[in-house]
């Protein structure tokens, strides 16, 4: 395996992982706001319900989680685009794969070669 073809697996691996991550965030998040709205069926205040669920914590941590999915995702594309454009495939296939368009495929690859 070629080392950018590893470095492009272990930025899959990352993925998964920040994946992973916003999934319990968003699922942490879920069932707070869920314990809120049974509290406030019961005859609780519907405000105070979910600012007792912590809204400020739970917001920080999903937005922080989503952040590292779309870092997470661009490092993929790049390193993916590297070890494509070393194995020989074009920009424009590239582009035709990922289904965005062809000066993004370019930016990434030009980001992929270290041209900055």
């Amino acid at each position: 395996m070629s080392k950018s073809t590893q470095k492009a697996s272990e930025s899959v691996e990352q993925l998964l992982d920040a994946l992973a991550e916003a999934r319990q965030a968003i699922r942490a998040t879920e069932v707070a706001l869920r314990r809120a709205l049974r509290k406030a069926e019961r005859g609780a205040d519907v405000a105070t319900a979910i600012i007792a669920a912590n809204p400020a914590e739970a917001r920080q941590r999903v937005n922080d989680a989503l952040t590292a999915v779309e870092q997470r995702r661009h490092d993929v594309r790049r390193t993916v685009f590297a070890a494509a454009l070393e194995e020989g495939m074009s920009i424009t296939d590239l582009s035709k794969s990922w289904g965005f368009s062809r000066q993004l495929a370019a930016r990434y690859a030009k980001e992929a070669r270290g041209d900055d």
